[in-house]
């Protein structure tokens, strides 16, 4: 299976990303796939490795952050464990040099799922973004003074989605990467959100094509105040 070499994500830019904070409610919302818009873009694909996640592309492979280990992972709390020899791939950068934090490995038997499409766009900055991934729950509000800046991470992990828009790009970790910013009451905030916390690594960024979503990036990096989720 190709994989393009810019599939890759930074959000919030640098610490490894080890549930999806979101901004709406009480945060405890979106524990299963969207039921109307923004539409499901493929909250099924998304699986549990240890205390991180997968992507499952298709053809008996799955994609994830390369710091994430192989072995079993489950969709839908069913275990595949990984195919008879399998070991994980690292993906290449064009012309060489450091690899990214991106590899896929096959597992056996392949859970019941379509072949995911992937974004092949070289600009999609501004698009509208759906994050996937089972990371730290939101914890309390941290404020200065009147004014809310952030959230702590709570402690149980839970698979969430929120809705973000790509900001631009940058290299992190020897990774191509595009990246979001967590907006809260300001014009370009989505309604549900969100931004990666610790445990979101290998979770899945899905963006609107204008035809239909699908996956641009895994989550890999984050950039935090101590232990929080900053606006």
């Amino acid at each position: 299976m190709r994989i393009p070499a810019a599939l890759a994500l930074v959000l919030c830019l640098a610490w490894p990303a080890h549930s999806v904070i979101i901004d709406s409610g009480d945060g405890t919302g979106n524990t299963g796939a969207p039921a109307g818009p923004p539409g499901d873009p493929g909250w099924a694909h998304v699986g549990i490795r240890g205390g991180t996640n997968v992507v499952y592309v298709g053809n008996g492979w799955v994609l994830s952050a390369n710091h994430v280990g192989v072995g079993d992972v489950f969709f839908d709390e069913v275990r595949y464990p990984p195919a008879e020899g399998a070991v994980k791939i690292r993906l290449s950068n064009p012309g060489g040099g450091p690899q990214p934090d991106l590899a896929v490995w096959q597992i056996d038997p392949s859970p019941p799922l379509p072949i995911l499409p992937i974004n092949a766009e070289l600009n999609i900055s501004g698009a509208e973004a759906i994050l996937i991934g089972q990371g730290r729950d939101r914890g309390a509000e941290i404020l200065v003074g009147n004014k809310r800046i952030g959230y702590e991470w709570g402690g149980p992990k839970t698979m969430r989605w929120g809705t973000n828009q790509v900001s631009g790009y940058a290299t992190v970790f020897s990774t191509e990467s595009i990246y979001t910013n967590f907006s809260d009451g300001s014009p370009q905030a989505t309604t549900d959100e969100a931004q990666a916390a610790n445990g979101d690594s290998g979770g899945a960024v899905f963006v609107d094509n204008g035809g239909g979503w699908e996956l641009a990036g895994i989550m890999f990096a984050i950039t935090t105040g101590s232990g929080c989720t900053q606006i």
